[in-house]
C-alpha cells in the first residue's frame, strides 16, 4: 500500500515537475530582448516564434517578458487599454426613464469598447508599477450614443498617438468624460480605473487584469482572477449599479500570417436595482464556416432572491423559463448588433462599422508628472517612430532596469508599494475607489 501511494500515473505531472519545466521555458525566452528583427524576419515571425516556446504556459502574461521595441507598438499600456472608444455610448445610458432601454444603452456601450479590436491586433508597452494616466473627452451634450453617422474607422494605435485634441478651458455645451487610471501591481500586472461624468452623474470602476495562453493555433487572452468586471454607477438614478463582465478573445490567424481577434464564451450584465440581466453569447468563427453572425443574446428580468450570482454561469439555453424575456439581440460584433423588443420591431442597437475612436485630450508632455504614462514611455516611442528600433530598446532595458532597483530597495526595507491615487483594498470587490486626496493631473 505504502509502494503504490508513491506511484505517480504515466500521464499526470507532479505539481515540482511543472513549475521546473515553466522555469526552463522562461529561460529558453526570457532573454527576447537580444531578438533581432530585420528585413528576414517580420514582426509577426518573430513573435510566432517566441510563443511557440510557450505552449502549454497557463499564463504568458505572468511569465513577465520583455519584448524588444520592434515587437511593440509605440503606445502605453494603460492609454491603450481604455473603454472609451466612444464616449457618446457612455453618456446615453443616462438619458432614457425606461429601464430597459437604459439596460440596452449599457449594452451598446458595452459593444462600443470593442471597436479597438475590430482593427490590427497590438502589443503595448508594459506599464512600470505606479504609473498613471489621465485625459478626457469632450462630449456635445445633444449627442447620443445612436448619432453617429462615421462612415470610417480609424486604427487604433494611430488614433491614440497622432489624433490627440488639446483640451481648452472652453468646452462650450459638451460634457466632459475623464478617465483616470495606475498601475497598482506589477506582478500580476494590474491597474485600477475609473470613469466618470460628472455632469450626468455616471461612473464606471474596475480592475484590469488579463491572462494569456498561446495553444499553437491560437492565442486566448481572458480576464484574470483580479479582473470582476466594470461596474457602472447612475448616481443620478439611485445609485442604479450594473454589472458588465469582459468578454474572452482569440487571436487567430497564426497559420495564414493576418492576425485577427475573435469573442468568444459568454460575458453577461447585471443590474440588481432594476432586476434585469443581459447574457451575450459568442459564437466561435471557422474560416471554412458561412454563419452571418457571431454574437446573440437576451435580456431578461431575473428574480435576485431567487438566482443571484447564478446568472454568471449561464448561457443563452440556461435561461429559466420563469425569467422574462425583454429583448433579443444579435447580429456581428465586429459589424451590426441588432435588438428586438418584446412586441416591437427590429432595430440596430449599434453600428460597429461606422463609428471611430473618439479623440482625447491629454496634457501636453511638460505639464505631466514623471509617472504619467506618456512621459515614462515617450523616449522610447519617439525613437521607435524613427525606426531606431536598437536605441529604443537600450532605453526601455533602462526603465525596466530602474523598476527592478526600486522593487528591490522596497523589499529590502520591508516596504510594500502604496498606490497614489487608489484606496489600497479594491482586490475583493474589483470596485477601486479614488482617494480623496488623490494627485489627478487632469
Amino acid at each position: 500500500m505504502g509502494k503504490s501511494a508513491n506511484v505517480t500515473p504515466r500521464n499526470s505531472v507532479s505539481a515540482d515537475s511543472e513549475a521546473q519545466r515553466q522555469k526552463m521555458q522562461m529561460e529558453t525566452v526570457g532573454r527576447t530582448e537580444d531578438i533581432q528583427v530585420d528585413g528576414d524576419q517580420s514582426k509577426f515571425s518573430a513573435i510566432l516564434n517566441i510563443l511557440r516556446k510557450l505552449v502549454g504556459v497557463a499564463d504568458i502574461i505572468d511569465m513577465h517578458l520583455s519584448l524588444p521595441s520592434q515587437l511593440l507598438d509605440p503606445i502605453p499600456n494603460l492609454e491603450y487599454w481604455n473603454y472609451m472608444e466612444s464616449p457618446e455610448h457612455f453618456i446615453a445610458i443616462t438619458e432614457s426613464d425606461d429601464e430597459v432601454e437604459r439596460m440596452l444603452a449599457v449594452l451598446a456601450w458595452w459593444f462600443s469598447k470593442l471597436l479597438k479590436h475590430t482593427g490590427r491586433v497590438h502589443k503595448p508597452f508594459n506599464s512600470v508599477l505606479g504609473e498613471r494616466f489621465f485625459c478626457h473627452w469632450d462630449v456635445p451634450s445633444s449627442a447620443t450614443g445612436g448619432s453617429s453617422d462615421v462612415s470610417r474607422r480609424e486604427d487604433t494605435a494611430s488614433s491614440s498617438i497622432t489624433n490627440v485634441s488639446v483640451g481648452t478651458d472652453d468646452a462650450g455645451d459638451k460634457l466632459r468624460v475623464e478617465y483616470i487610471t495606475e498601475q497598482v501591481s506589477h506582478h500580476p500586472p494590474v491597474s485600477a480605473y475609473t470613469y466618470r461624468c460628472n455632469e450626468r452623474g455616471i461612473e464606471a470602476v474596475g480592475i484590469d487584469h488579463i491572462k494569456a495562453k498561446f495553444t499553437g493555433l491560437s492565442a486566448t487572452v481572458a480576464p484574470g482572477s483580479e479582473s470582476k468586471g466594470i461596474f457602472v454607477t447612475l448616481k443620478q438614478r439611485g445609485n442604479e449599479m450594473y454589472k458588465c463582465t469582459h468578454p474572452t478573445g482569440n487571436i487567430v490567424g497564426w497559420l495564414r500570417g493576418t492576425l485577427k481577434v475573435q469573442m468568444i464564451e459568454n460575458s453577461y450584465i447585471v443590474c440588481a436595482k432594476s432586476g434585469l440581466a443581459a447574457v451575450v453569447e459568442f459564437k466561435e468563427e471557422r474560416w471554412f464556416s458561412k454563419d452571418k453572425g457571431n454574437v446573440s443574446g437576451k435580456v431578461f428580468r431575473y428574480n435576485k432572491s431567487i438566482f443571484g450570482d447564478k446568472i454568471a454561469s449561464w448561457r443563452l439555453k440556461d435561461i429559466p423559463k420563469t425569467c422574462e424575456v425583454v429583448a433579443t439581440f444579435g447580429g456581428n460584433w465586429d459589424q451590426q448588433v441588432t435588438v428586438q423588443r418584446t412586441k416591437e420591431t427590429e432595430r440596430l442597437l449599434i453600428d460597429m462599422a461606422a463609428l471611430q475612436i473618439a479623440d482625447k485630450s491629454v496634457k501636453p508632455l511638460e505639464e505631466q508628472g514623471d509617472l504619467e504614462s506618456r512621459r515614462v514611455w515617450e523616449p522610447v516611442a519617439s525613437k521607435m517612430r524613427q525606426g531606431k528600433f536598437a536605441e529604443a530598446s537600450r532605453t526601455k532595458r533602462a526603465i525596466e532596469e530602474n523598476q527592478r532597483t526600486l522593487a528591490a530597495g522596497r523589499k529590502e526595507r520591508g516596504e510594500a508599494f502604496v498606490p497614489a491615487l487608489f484606496k489600497p483594498d479594491y482586490s475583493a470587490s474589483g470596485r477601486p475607489e479614488l482617494l480623496d486626496n488623490a494627485p489627478i493631473n487632469m
